[in-house]
């Protein structure tokens, strides 16, 4: 029956694959720790979990170096170069992060290991604080923040890396997750530029790169895709209404959003307190359970007695589990709004029924299908109650995040509205040129009892008339929806956890679907059990093509900075007198943007003036001054 089961639901996207992609995909079967020919050569960081990462480092078959090492090539190819995914914002000095690793390394070899996690990589979204020690940045995606230092790092961040967990980078995300422009696209920020899905290789391929088909979803957008992509095994991102959850569904990630108020938020950059937490993404439920142990336990340090080692438990059986499944119509919405065609409707819907009925012939407690209030329902009087609450919360919440840095440039709201007008090159460009949802939120003048009102409205359909009523009345320990359902946005109504699981790929250009869960409150171990037996019962993710393999849409791409940047350089270059040196619009330049944190090589200006054919050298004088005659 398992073997019907994994064939019939096996991803079917039928790409064009080189042989050693095949082969990559047997050795996913092999026990590394039983594997004592296994060398370096062959961990492929887009296949490998944490699971079989800690085995190799379990067996002395690799070493936390070694990994890091191997992560950190990958990000060089094809972050902002190669594929340019533009996953990541920053990455940690490598002398930093090897040093780490050595320490880590040094400790298992003493016979101390501080958790299942213990040397294995990991990244964050760049709205969490880290210490200005790991060398990166918390810029939330805005210049506003580039160069401010946070007093301490977020408390999450110390549990992870008191667990030995190696902090690889900051993740790019929806610049100010979401709240900046409501027509911004997912996984763009000023700082980190626009975050590509690294499944949509066919169309690359055929030169036809459809944007409404590729969206890697936000605004976790870069912990997803950073995952997806290997550049790191795990992932941390934040979550308001599905912000989580979708980018982890559309890399076909196992992820979880905790109960709201079951992790420590400070040092994040929330948009509201009603809605917000932070939670992770992970290949492989597994590791998912380990993660989320690291995240929600309090450490010895914080409780001031010995901190318990785990909470959660892999369980690969159904147990006694009674899971209600909702009728999928949410893919007929697609249809409409041109994301997908009719048989790819068709194709998603084949996958979810057949998830459905294979687990009803397994004898699994199945409820099917059991009806989910509409979105519309969380609408008080016609009108989106989520958004005075957010536009509310909003401020405050930015006021204590602010409020976190040692040093900052701006210190209100209306700072960085006028700190984006002074740079429009850097933070207003064509992509992106507008700011309304943060004036929006500067004027926001909703009476507190008007917001008072919204939220218990939201608590209430998301909640007692929703949520609750399906769990009560079918008797249900868990809810589960297809990925972009409403189930996401009726949990963050009630504040309940949700939980992402890959189902399988779409044909038309292999970007990964899959499903939505969620449970009552506190009960993320239910989450984590269904998470942990599905990973056992059905197929593996779908991958995407290895990056390398895919011919880019430009075969010569870019140069580091992004399209307005690479304008304004060229524009100065052409209307001012520089004398053909690229050190001098260098000097010139980053005098300009020095309120912002900006700053580019004169290596860099050089690249790009010459790749856009233009006359310029290296090492001929500051020629600043007659740069300003015209």
């Amino acid at each position: 029956m398992l073997r019907y089961i994994k064939s019939a639901l096996a991803p079917n996207i039928e790409p064009e694959l080189p042989p050693s992609y095949f082969e990559g995909m047997s050795k996913r079967k092999l026990s590394f720790a039983s594997s004592s020919e296994m060398s370096v050569t062959d961990f492929d960081p887009l296949i490998v979990s944490a699971y079989e990462l800690s085995e190799m480092l379990n067996s002395q078959v690799i070493t936390s170096v070694e990994i890091v090492e191997a992560y950190l090539h990958q990000i060089e190819q094809h972050n902002r170069r190669g594929r340019q995914l533009r996953a990541l914002i920053s990455v940690a000095p490598r002398h930093e992060l090897l040093k780490i690793a050595r320490r880590l390394d040094d400790e298992r070899a003493r016979g101390k290991r501080r958790g299942p996690l213990h040397g294995i990589p990991v990244v964050v979204k760049d709205n969490i604080m880290t210490d200005v020690k790991l060398g990166m940045d918390t810029t939330v995606g805005s210049y506003a923040f580039v160069g401010c230092v946070p007093k301490k790092s977020a408390t999450i961040v110390d549990r992870l890396m008191r667990r030995g967990l190696i902090i690889m980078g900051k993740a790019n995300l929806t610049e100010f997750c979401g709240l900046k422009n409501p027509s911004m696209p997912p996984g763009w920020s000023a700082v980190g530029g626009q975050c590509q899905s690294p499944y949509v290789a066919r169309h690359i391929a055929k030169k036809k790169l459809h944007w409404e088909l590729s969206a890697p979803g936000g605004s976790s957008t870069g912990s997803a895709v950073s995952v997806a992509s290997g550049f790191s095994t795990l992932a941390i991102g934040t979550d308001t209404i599905g912000s989580l959850i979708t980018p982890a569904n559309r890399a076909g990630l196992y992820a979880l959003k905790p109960t709201v108020g079951e992790i420590p938020m400070d040092g994040i950059f929330t948009l509201s307190k009603s809605f917000d937490s932070a939670g992770g993404m992970a290949k492989s439920a597994k590791d998912l359970v380990a993660l989320m142990d690291a995240l929600m336990l309090p450490t010895s340090k914080e409780i001031g007695t010995r901190a318990p080692g785990t909470c959660f438990r892999i369980k690969e059986d159904w147990g006694n589990l009674r899971i209600g499944f909702t009728e999928p119509t949410i893919w007929s919405s697609w249809r409409k709004s041109g994301r997908i065609n009719a048989d790819a409707e068709r194709f998603m819907l084949q996958k979810y029924e057949m998830v459905v009925q294979s687990l009803i012939e397994m004898g699994i407690d199945i409820v099917y299908p059991v009806e989910l209030p509409p979105q519309s329902s969380l609408n008080l009087d016609g009108k989106n109650s989520f958004e005075p609450i957010v536009y509310h919360e909003f401020k405050e919440c930015l006021m204590e995040f602010i409020r976190q840095f040692k040093t900052t440039k701006v210190h209100s709201l209306a700072e960085i509205i006028n700190f984006n007008n002074e740079h429009p090159e850097l933070t207003l460009p064509p992509s992106c040129p507008h700011q309304n949802d943060l004036m929006a939120a500067l004027h926001s003048s909703d009476l507190k009892e008007q917001v008072n009102a919204a939220r218990q409205h939201l608590q209430t359909a998301g909640g007692r008339e929703g949520l609750d009523y399906l769990f009560t009345s079918q008797q249900l320990d868990i809810v589960v929806a297809p990925g972009d359902a409403a189930l996401s946005s009726l949990a963050a109504a009630a504040g309940y956890p949700t939980a992402a699981c890959p189902l399988s790929a779409l044909k038309l250009n292999g970007q990964p679907f899959g499903l939505t869960l969620a449970s009552q409150p506190h009960t993320e171990h239910i989450l984590l059990h269904f998470l942990t037996a599905y990973e056992a019962t059905f197929p593996p993710r779908a991958l995407p093509l290895p990056l390398s393999s895919v011919p880019l849409q430009d075969p010569f791409p870019e140069p580091l900075p992004d399209r307005p940047i690479i304008d304004l350089i060229l524009h100065e270059w052409d209307t001012r007198r520089f004398s053909c040196s690229a050190d001098a619009l260098a000097d010139w330049l980053n005098a300009r943007w020095k309120k912002s944190g900006y700053e580019l090589s004169a290596e860099t200006i050089c690249e790009v003036l010459r790749s856009n054919g233009r006359i310029a050298f290296r090492g001929l004088g500051d020629d600043a001054e007659g740069a300003f005659a015209r």
